[in-house]
């Protein structure tokens, strides 16, 4: 099984963007959101720890909603061809907040089971210990989903946590504000 490639990952998450910005805008609360659980709490604090001396990213209901659907993808454990959009509820979600839509999925992992026909997968390991999750977060090569998050102009992150397998996993969005008029 072949791993996709970043332009792979751009080229199908963009052409998902495109048919999304001609389906409408969705719902979704730009209100600060608290921590739903202990678990996205955690999360939270190790993507802060990553983010080093940033200002710490503000949790928001409306990219939770965002994460959520991007967890369905994973669970969901069917291939994605090209022409299908498995991303438009999560798009849905993040339309009009800004920028968001050029942010990649964190945590999620693309790999091709066959000519231009991909799986989605979890990446992230959620775990007790935020410190930890923010130590391995750190010593991750090669994820530029990840690397999004040095980026100052992010602020707002929506973060979802579920059991996929025998494991607790995490996937987060975010973008650079609230959502605009």
């Amino acid at each position: 099984m072949k791993k996709m490639n970043r332009r792979e990952f751009l080229t199908l998450t963009g052409a998902a963007v495109v048919a999304l910005s001609l389906a409408g805008c969705g719902g979704g609360s730009s209100a600060p959101a608290a921590p739903a659980t202990p678990k996205d709490a955690k999360v939270l604090e190790a993507l802060n720890l990553y983010r080093g001396k940033l200002s710490p990213l503000t949790l928001d209901s409306g990219l939770n909603k965002a994460a959520e659907e991007v967890a369905k993808i994973i669970l969901s454990n069917k291939p994605l061809g090209e022409s299908e959009d498995a991303f438009a509820e999560a798009h849905k979600a993040i339309l009009g907040y800004k920028n968001a839509e050029l942010y990649q999925p964190i945590g999620l992992s693309m790999n091709e089971v066959s000519e231009g026909t991909y799986k989605a997968a979890p990446r992230y390991v959620c775990q007790d210990d935020a410190k930890l999750m923010g130590e391995q977060l750190m010593a991750q090569t090669g994820d530029p989903a990840l690397e999004q998050l040095k980026s100052p102009l992010v602020t707002l992150v929506g973060i979802h946590v579920f059991e996929y397998g025998s494991a607790t996993y995490w996937v987060a969005v975010v973008a650079e504000g609230g959502k605009t008029a």
